[in-house]
């Protein structure tokens, strides 16, 4: 059993249900809405979502971010090698066909809508356009305006029916985090201050395009540190862009230590670790980057591929990078992720990884995974002066290029 040094405690009792499926992000903190992250590709310039000091840095038992606040304690179990009972580890995707799970997730998006009345209705239905597919950002609701139903807006039928639709298009392992970030977000509610709403009643859902079993539709469920944009044409879905992040990282519910984001976490460490020295110097990066560069407002952007590439790999490396690289796509229902799991193993040879930072876990770190048919960046806040975050703030970032909002599903 780890002891923690310091943590943060969110007690049991009734919770707001927690729910995600779609296009809201949640990427940065801050209320200038400027961004940290650079690499010293000139493609990488394009940074993406707004960092800085701001809500989502708020920290100690007082008001945090802009103007100050003491220090957040760090949970002890974010340093440790192996995730905590509450963070379970990654399934494997198992199944082919798609057509069952795409049928539920139709099912449950129209169950949804018949407990709506007219002006709910009208409120969460939106054209599918580009517009409206990246409106998104990962500031709470007094810093970006949103569109769309939000969960407190909600009564407890309807907010039921939004947790079977996600229920259907994601895996376990990804409903579960998604009500661990949120849950992690009441935590930030909980510690009050900077007058901002965080918790899962700011979360928001909204469908674009019209359910359907022919056409393309997008549902949209986020809010701050979460984004999962989930896209149906008929039988195939896509769960990208999808932003996850945290703050706090980790955190104690009924005497349970829980870590939203472990795997992505813990599996990099092992990963660079694992590299030899000639294989660890071709990974990291000579400038700094401390934020991920392709999130919010960065869709249609890419990164010249850097670090070191996998072809140089031994066989434990690969598994060991494959096994990274599955927990941003097994959080999608097993039949779906299934495909996009083998793409990730046939493509591993043209896949890179780069690293920025400190290579023992603990200390705050940036990677990006690149290979055909994806891209993630993960980064631990350390931009925005003292109270970023470090390990204790978490964002990342999913995307498939060319495929975005499933650009390749069909129109």
């Amino acid at each position: 059993m780890r002891h923690l040094s310091a943590s943060w405690t969110r007690s049991a009792g009734p919770r707001h249900l927690v729910l995600a499926a779609v296009l809201v992000l949640a990427t940065g903190c801050s209320p200038e809405g400027s961004e940290t992250g650079t690499t010293g590709s000139p493609a990488a310039t394009a940074t993406g979502s707004p960092t800085g000091p701001g809500p989502g840095d708020r920290t100690g038992p007082g008001p945090g971010g802009p103007g100050g606040g003491e220090a957040m304690p760090t949970p002890g179990f974010l340093s440790s090698p192996d995730c905590p009972a509450g963070s379970t580890a990654a399934a494997t995707p198992s199944g082919a066909a798609g057509t069952d799970r795409a049928a539920a997730v139709l099912a449950a998006t129209q169950a949804f809508l018949s407990t709506l009345d007219a002006e709910q209705k009208t409120a969460v239905a939106a054209e599918r356009s580009q517009a409206n597919l990246s409106q998104w950002s990962n500031l709470p609701d007094q810093l970006f305006k949103r569109a769309g139903l939000r969960m407190d807006k909600l009564n407890s039928d309807q907010q039921a029916a939004v947790a079977k639709i996600l229920q259907a298009a994601l895996s376990e392992q990804g409903y579960r985090q998604v009500t661990q970030i949120t849950t992690a977000d009441g935590v930030l509610a909980d510690q009050g201050g900077m007058n901002l709403d965080f918790g899962a009643d700011h979360y928001w859902i909204r469908i674009l395009g019209t359910p359907s079993a022919s056409e393309t539709w997008t549902l949209q469920y986020g809010g701050h540190h979460l984004a999962v944009n989930a896209t149906m044409a008929g039988n195939a879905m896509t769960l990208a862009p999808t932003f996850w992040g945290a703050q706090p990282a980790g955190y104690t519910e009924a005497s349970t230590e829980v870590e939203p984001l472990c795997g992505e976490t813990v599996k990099a460490f092992k990963l660079i670790g694992a590299l030899d020295e000639t294989q660890r110097k071709a990974a990291v990066l000579t400038t700094p980057v401390t934020e991920i560069v392709l999130g919010a407002g960065k869709d249609g952007k890419t990164l010249a591929a850097e670090g070191v590439k996998a072809s140089t790999f031994t066989a434990e490396q690969k598994t060991l990078l494959l096994d990274l690289v599955s927990e941003w796509i097994t959080p999608l229902n097993a039949e779906q992720a299934a495909a996009k799991l083998k793409a990730a193993q046939d493509n591993l040879d043209a896949t890179t990884f780069a690293w920025y930072g400190a290579t023992e876990i603990g200390n705050p770190i940036y990677y990006r995974i690149q290979g055909p048919t994806f891209t993630i960046e993960f980064a631990h806040q350390q931009g925005g002066g003292a109270n970023a975050g470090g390990i204790t703030h978490i964002h990342s970032i999913y995307r498939e290029p060319g495929n975005d909002y499933g650009a390749e599903l069909g129109s």
